[in-house]
């Protein structure tokens, strides 16, 4: 384990000389300039109470509530379901934990719990492949993801972002085969090294060779991306996404952290996109969930409920 977290802190130390002038939006320059003296080996072991995860956590609701959360989740997927996907390792030390059965249980661990229930109901996730997560913060939605099956998965992120997924999804998954953007010679992902790896944990800015993925998930992130950085990813989107894929798209119906409002209606969605699921994400009314599958023209709906978005 050493030598991956020396590998982890070198990836994040050359990964972070790469930034380019649109990636970085102004609501990540104020949230790193926060915690920029953080970002060393020593402060990962508790990286979920020390504030390297602020703004990438839930920690905003309290243990009481977070206990209702639970209550109400069991009732909801039932108790069997719930807890397949949490875990008794305490990775991070996150704050305001409650524990049942050796598990940890944060507000965070419960709302991706439902998402992955919800997802259960509409898509056979046992036959997906492959998984592109944009924006995943510290790999919690991966990591219990990864508990139905063994997933090729690329996560791009910062690399403040991808310094914490490297660190949780190895404490988790200590056999897994992580590379990284200092794994990639010429910045780029290449069919050759997607074959050698099992995760792939990667900046913006390193190219994804011609490589098709089944499934593409953006959890509560584009809403705080500069609206260029979102045009990027849904454009990636389209060029890497295998015929009849699947896109999770968990966003605010509006925020306005990057100097303008960011709108979940005016997300650059093209006509070739089938809504599977569209409601408001559970127990967060500001936040719409919208699972759509990528068809042709003829079979596709997204601009009709990209308008009944706009109504909400």
């Amino acid at each position: 384990m050493n030598n991956f977290l020396h590998k982890v802190q070198n990836n994040f130390e050359k990964s972070a000389l790469n930034y380019d002038d649109i990636s970085k939006s102004k609501y990540w320059q104020n949230s790193i300039n926060k915690k920029k003296k953080l970002f060393k080996i020593k402060y990962l072991k508790k990286f979920r109470s020390n504030n390297l995860s602020n703004n990438i956590d839930d920690f905003y609701i309290n243990k009481k509530e977070t206990k209702k959360l639970y209550i109400k989740l069991k009732k909801e997927c039932g108790n069997k379901f719930v807890q397949k996907f949490l875990f008794s390792e305490n990775v991070g030390h996150p704050k305001k934990i409650f524990k049942f059965d050796n598990k940890i249980i944060t507000a965070s661990d419960l709302f991706h719990i439902k998402y992955i229930f919800d997802l259960n109901e509409k898509i056979k996730l046992k036959k997906i492949n492959s998984i592109c997560e944009i924006g995943q913060g510290f790999g919690l939605l991966a990591s219990k993801l990864l508990k139905i099956k063994k997933y090729k998965m690329i996560l791009i992120d910062l690399p403040e972002s991808n310094f914490l997924t490297s660190y949780y999804l190895k404490k988790l998954y200590p056999k897994k085969k992580i590379l990284m953007d200092i794994d990639m010679p010429k910045q780029k992902l290449t069919k050759e090294i997607f074959k050698k790896g099992d995760l792939f944990i990667i900046s913006p800015w390193i190219e994804i060779d011609n490589i098709k993925l089944d499934f593409f998930i953006n959890s509560r992130s584009m809403m705080e991306m500069n609206y260029e950085s979102i045009k990027n990813y849904f454009n990636l989107i389209e060029s890497k996404i295998s015929k009849k894929g699947f896109f999770l798209c968990i966003n605010r119906y509006y925020k306005d952290l990057v100097g303008y409002p960011i709108e979940f209606h005016r997300y650059p969605f093209k006509n070739n996109w089938k809504t599977i699921i569209s409601k408001k994400s559970w127990m967060q009314p500001h936040i719409h969930f919208l699972l759509t599958k990528k068809v042709n023209e003829k079979k596709s709906d997204i601009f009709e409920t990209l308008r009944s978005i706009k109504l909400r």
